[in-house]
């Protein structure tokens, strides 16, 4: 548990207390850390009702204001609170709804979503009694009929795809995890570039030095939007290492390659199994073309194997998780609105 708890923890009851005595507190409220709680909370959101957005900093504020919602920054003081992250710490008090977290205390959570009935039986397991599989509110557009045709052109063009080429999205984790492959393949993209439309997303956290090399990269298109969901839809193949992104384009049933990476104290044995499964594996930027050209050919192989690792992590892929969340959301809040 983050530090800052236990020192904010009884000073922050004392006044909710207070505050709910007097009925002033700020009823159900959305925290959102950065722009991307909002983008993968969207689809769950757009059926609740109109609540308070409170922002963690200034970007997120300013993001939130451009989609329109009412925004304020923290204290609050709410009777509960809908998050996606493991923020608890941050509002000590008893009424939490959780909506997606790798983080632990997971019991603080009046609900804790996971993306699949596989992580509530491993939850489960571990005693975190509240765990309920929704499926994974974030990738909804890619199934719900939001990307049309027209929405589709409109990415291809804003990332100056040629329509005679082929499209290439790549992905790394933050370089200094020690589980990205992006020295590897960086230098490369402007050689991949003469065949295919090129486009790249990294880790927020990368280091500097990538973001700045990738910017100045004119054959390529270096995506720094929050919502990366229609640059995977355009894609016709991803390469990446270990990045999570990978398991939104797995549920696309596209083909993947990936780097074999250093094994760290991060690395899960388990991650690793599956991306062997479900990619084309290699270990230098060199075995790209081939690769590439190989899994553009042959665009079934890993199907099963893809069709399968999805529905372990997203149960049902139907454009409607989302709309569970909501539903479970609703029924928990009830009694705070």
């Amino acid at each position: 548990m983050v530090f800052s708890y236990y020192i904010f923890k009884y000073p922050y009851q004392l006044i909710w207390n207070f505050l709910n005595i007097i009925n002033r507190n700020s009823g159900v409220v959305v925290y959102c850390a950065d722009p991307m709680d909002y983008i993968v909370m969207r689809p769950a959101l757009i059926f609740l009702p109109e609540m308070t957005y409170y922002a963690k900093n200034k970007t997120t504020a300013d993001f939130l204001k451009k989609q329109n919602l009412p925004v304020k920054r923290l204290a609050c003081f709410p009777k509960a609170v809908i998050m996606c992250r493991h923020a608890a710490y941050k509002f000590p008090g008893k009424n939490i709804l959780k909506k997606f977290t790798n983080a632990r205390n997971y019991n603080m959570f009046e609900v804790y979503m996971l993306t699949s009935s596989a992580e509530v039986a491993i939850a489960r397991e571990l005693g975190i009694a509240s765990a309920k599989a929704v499926g994974f509110p974030k990738i909804d557009p890619l199934f719900n009929g939001s990307y049309n045709k027209e929405l589709l052109n409109k990415t291809r063009s804003k990332a100056g795809a040629n329509q005679k080429k082929r499209t290439v999205i790549f992905t790394a984790t933050w370089d200094s995890s020690g589980m990205s492959a992006i020295e590897k393949w960086i230098n490369f993209l402007p050689v991949l570039s003469q065949d295919y439309n090129i486009l790249v997303t990294v880790h927020p956290w990368t280091s500097q030095k990538y973001k700045q090399k990738l910017s100045a990269m004119k054959q390529i298109y270096f995506i720094q939007d929050y919502d990366v969901l229609p640059f995977l839809a355009i894609a016709d193949i991803m390469v990446g290492d270990t990045s999570s992104i990978i398991a939104e384009f797995c549920a696309l049933d596209k083909p993947i390659i990936t780097f074999k990476v250093n094994q760290t104290d991060r690395t899960l044995p388990e991650i690793t199994q599956l991306l062997k499964s479900i990619s084309y594996r290699v270990e230098e930027s060199y075995q790209l073309k081939e690769a590439i050209a190989y899994c553009l050919k042959n665009p079934r192989e890993k199907q099963r194997e893809r069709q399968s690792a999805a529905k372990l992590m997203f149960d049902k892929l139907d454009g409607k998780a989302g709309q569970r969340a909501a539903n479970m959301i609703k029924h928990k809040i009830s009694n705070f609105t």
